[in-house]
């Protein structure tokens, strides 16, 4: 029996991310909607609030790593315990080290050779900007235009940074090849499948 779950993220792409796992790994797990809080720091802030009403429905979260050590220093940081109807998953050090992580299809899509992409995603400072840099390097001029912000812009993304990226999530995004470039990815992946 399909029992439906709340997603809680930091943004727009998280969401997508977060979705596609669902949909494709949850076990008999359906979508309700998701919450997006506009960063980690909100998420914190709500973790009791979320422990509460995962009593009503399960919830699923996810945030960053960031540039905290490591996931365990920031779940006790949190003070995030297990919880019977909550599942909390980092993403190190960002949801895009594991759009990244899927070397393949990353680099079919801005088609690249596959040797430009990172191998160890999860390892880079920056993994948002280090696909921004692919991104600069890709001779499709549109999807540069749209990803990557413009000189002298104070944003840190391009106009349509979040839709070009939610559609290569839905459309190429393969989460099996990606995990097994992710750890953190494919741990989300099995606690997903079992939850």
């Amino acid at each position: 029996m399909a029992r439906n779950v709340l997603l809680v993220v930091e943004d727009e792409l998280s969401g997508v991310v977060l979705r596609k796992l669902v949909e494709e790994v949850g076990n008999q797990l359906t979508v309700d909607r998701i919450i997006l809080m506009g960063g980690s720091g909100k998420i914190k802030t709500g973790i009791q609030r979320f422990k509460n009403a995962s009593n009503v429905i399960p919830h699923i979260v996810l945030t960053d790593l960031d540039t905290l050590d490591c996931a365990p220093s920031l779940l006790n940081n949190w003070g995030v315990k297990d919880f019977q109807n909550m599942l909390f998953r980092v993403a190190v050090r960002e949801v895009e080290a594991w759009l990244l992580a899927d070397r393949d299809g990353f680099a079919n899509y801005l088609n690249l050779p596959l040797a430009k992409t990172p191998q160890h995603p999860e390892q880079e400072v920056d993994p948002k900007q280090s696909l921004l840099g692919l991104v600069r390097r890709c001779k499709k001029r549109r999807l540069v235009e749209e990803l990557v912000p413009t000189n002298g812009s104070s944003a840190s993304i391009g106009p349509l940074y979040n839709k070009r990226m939610g559609e290569f999530v839905r459309d190429t995004w393969n989460i099996t090849r990606a995990a097994e470039n992710s750890d953190s990815l494919a741990r989300a992946v099995s606690r997903i499948s079992s939850f």
